[in-house]
């Protein structure tokens, strides 16, 4: 009897204990995301968009912006103004404008990074002009503009062969993983919402160029393993077509031979055909699957050549993300030995369509 007691009087203190030092849900700003800008390169914003819980399952969103010499310069002036506390390990997006990302974003990486209440899982991506014009655009699908962006970049790699997210950790192992570089998601403003325009192009921590909407599909292709996406081959006629969706198995092998670095990039693409309108390959039995695959093959390494040269030889930066294996071999010490002989090196890229399914038979 004397143990039930004790053990009565202990259990609701363990069980309050884990409410020490917690705030009521009405007292708290849950900040959903977060807004890079710069001003006239001597001056940091930062915008956050959060959710204040009023009570009486009411939610109200807004978006409060400060200025700063630095992440934490900001952050200590938002608290002295702010009337709620603040739940930072709730953003689902950070929204960097192409500004900001071009002086440089090794603060921000550091920040997620060191800060253990940051969530590392935050969704990433650069956008045209201000980013706080782009948080503070009303959702249509979402509570808040962030996680509509989060649902963007999310559900983007179901097409244009997009990786399947680009989060902190992604960002973190793109900046310090020797032979790499970051590359992300470049977004702008659509009619009422936002769309991925773009991919941002960075050289350490510092944007520096970004890829034509045209390349984008091509380039991710090559860079991107496991990833899906549609290929649309053109006839002869005007508005015949021929159409796959694919997903792409990439191998990548590095060779140094007398200072000479050769990559050998093996692209297979397990395709389903989606539309047939081309008359002459109506038929489809085994010899005309054969000649498809074996024609729009053909057609895809000449338009991927062109994409590597053009890449290779006009930027000389590895938007393909090959280094990595060169580095592998040579060791991390020669990261810069490898960069420096990109625009030299030799990249040689097989492709094969392989055609799993001619879909449902209609005649």
């Amino acid at each position: 009897m004397k143990h039930i007691k004790i053990i009565i009087f202990i259990f609701p203190i363990i069980l309050l204990s884990g409410c020490y030092d917690r705030v009521p849900i009405e007292r708290t700003s849950v900040v959903s995301g977060s807004a890079q800008d710069i001003i006239d390169d001597n001056l940091l914003s930062a915008s956050l968009e959060y959710l204040i819980f009023t009570g009486k399952e009411k939610i109200s969103k807004t978006v409060s912006t400060q200025t700063g010499q630095s992440i934490y310069d900001i952050f200590n002036k938002r608290l002295l103004e702010a009337k709620k506390t603040y739940l930072t390990g709730t953003i689902r997006s950070l929204i960097i404008s192409e500004d900001r990302a071009r002086y440089g974003i090794d603060d921000i990486i550091d920040s997620f990074m060191r800060d253990q209440e940051r969530n590392i899982n935050t969704t990433v991506v650069v956008c045209k002009d201000k980013a706080v014009d782009i948080i503070k655009i009303e959702p249509k699908e979402s509570n808040t503009m962030s996680s509509e962006i989060e649902d963007l970049i999310k559900s983007s790699y179901q097409t244009n062969f997009n990786q399947r997210d680009t989060n902190i950790k992604d960002l973190y192992n793109m900046r310090f993983q020797e032979g790499r570089r970051i590359m992300l998601p470049y977004i702008e403003k659509y009619k009422d919402t936002v769309k991925i325009s773009s991919v941002a192009v960075f050289e350490k921590d510092k944007m520096i160029f970004k890829i034509p909407s045209e390349d984008v599909k091509y380039v991710n292709l090559i860079r991107n393993h496991d990833t899906l996406g549609y290929l649309n081959f053109s006839g002869e006629k005007p508005l015949e077509s021929f159409d796959i969706y694919c997903k792409v198995n990439r191998k990548v092998k590095a060779d140094i031979k007398n200072d000479n670095i050769n990559y050998n990039i093996k692209i297979t693409l397990n395709s389903l055909i989606k539309e047939n309108s081309i008359n002459k390959f109506k038929e489809m039995d085994k010899k005309t699957i054969d000649t498809i695959q074996d024609t729009y093959s053909k057609e895809l390494k000449s338009k991927l050549e062109s994409i590597i040269e053009k890449y290779k030889s006009n930027y000389g930066v590895d938007v393909f993300d090959i280094q990595k294996y060169a580095v592998a071999k040579l060791g991390k010490d020669k990261a810069d030995y490898v960069s420096s002989k990109f625009k030299d090196s030799n990249i040689n890229i097989e492709v094969k369509i392989k055609i799993n399914s001619i879909g449902r038979v209609i005649r």
